[in-house]
């Protein structure tokens, strides 16, 4: 056989074995990330007159667990949009909710205790994105 004619053998095997690993690469599909099981854990801290943070942004269907604490009095938190009960929590006693959010959109909260004559500006939001 001549020298060309293995050149071009070669050439035609490494083609049509590079044209077969770009089809089986195209046929398999990409693995798409698994949803996270574990949920994102926040914790709020309340005090005379505020939620800190007081801006708490979540991702659609992504399991979360807020965790509640006070520096002085009791508060509350409620956010029925996002299917969270009014929970009261106080310097002793913090409080945990646990809550999936399933729709995109700024959803407003504000203390759910009377907790003194600032008690109406006690406010934040919660941000869920896709």
């Amino acid at each position: 056989m001549r020298k060309s004619a293995v050149h071009a053998s070669i050439a035609a095997a490494v083609l049509v074995c590079g044209a077969f690993l770009l089809r089986a690469q195209d046929a398999a599909p990409a693995p798409s990330p698994a949803p996270s099981s574990e949920p994102k854990k926040i914790t709020v801290t309340a005090k005379k007159f505020e939620f800190n943070p007081s801006h708490i942004e979540l991702k659609v269907n992504q399991p979360v667990e807020i965790t509640f604490q006070s520096e002085d009095t009791k508060h509350g938190f409620e956010q029925k949009e996002l299917g969270v009960e009014k929970v009261v929590f106080s310097k002793d006693a913090p409080q945990t909710v646990k809550f999936t959010p399933t729709k995109v959109g700024t959803f407003p909260f504000k203390c759910a205790k009377f907790c003194g004559m600032g008690h109406s500006g006690m406010k934040g939001e919660i941000v869920v994105t896709e």
